[in-house]
């Protein structure tokens, strides 16, 4: 039988545009492939995603009394530290919240430690929120992160550093405020060494007018995941 003109245009046409649509659909896919994953609103805030980093943080730590020491002397001599008034063992689990400006992340933190000393024991607990910078320009050699803290500290038996002053006003709850270092590898960035001063302090009688405080100086050990 003969092939009329009209099949042989209707043949051409269903050629054309069905070539035409899967030439649209492989690229479509392409394009989808090629784009990463986006999640929630995170991108809004940073080029990398809080979903796309290790989300969750434990830290194990150990340290010892700042003794006398103010805590702005301890940040540049943390070895002026006081063992023999005692020492500290704690543990900490944190949460990033957000990443913005690329190289600053918000955190949350709960943590637990013991007091250990010859006449003296205490068992303390906080909450804090963290505010960390990790842009530095040598972090392909050493990843690096500063950290400083706002939150909240209690302990049940005070240290003898903040019993021993002049003030007269006490707290078991006082403000936390807890700066801190991090350093990594960067073929194992998941695993940071921690050194962090940990401070107790009324704020400037803010905290039942107490004006004095305590410190503990800490190493510790973080896995992110």
């Amino acid at each position: 039988m003969p092939i009329g003109p009209d099949r042989i245009a209707g043949g051409l046409l269903v050629l054309l545009f069905g070539a035409g649509g899967a030439a649209l659909t492989g690229e479509a896919r392409a394009q989808s492939a090629a784009e990463p994953p986006r999640v929630g609103t995170a991108d809004l805030l940073s080029p990398t995603p809080v979903a796309a980093e290790p989300v969750w943080g434990a830290a194990v730590f150990l340290g010892a009394s700042g003794g006398g020491a103010d805590l702005h002397v301890l940040a540049y001599k943390p070895w002026h530290i006081d063992p023999s008034d005692h020492v500290f063992a704690g543990t900490a689990v944190s949460r990033r919240l957000a990443r913005f400006w690329t190289d600053f992340t918000v955190e949350a933190e709960v943590g637990a430690g013991q007091r250990v000393g010859n006449r003296y024991h205490a068992s303390e607990a906080w909450v804090a929120g963290y505010l960390r910078y990790d842009g530095f320009p040598w972090n392909r050699f050493v990843k690096t992160s500063v950290a400083f803290s706002t939150g909240l500290n209690i302990i049940d038996n005070l240290p003898s550093e903040e019993t021993r002053r002049a003030d007269k006003h006490h707290s078991h709850l006082l403000h936390y405020f807890s700066p801190e270092v991090t350093f990594a590898l960067p073929e194992a960035p998941n695993h940071e060494l921690v050194v962090r001063f940990q401070h107790r302090s009324g704020v400037f009688g803010t905290f039942n007018g107490v004006w004095g405080g305590s410190n503990v100086v800490a190493v510790g050990y973080r896995y992110r995941w």
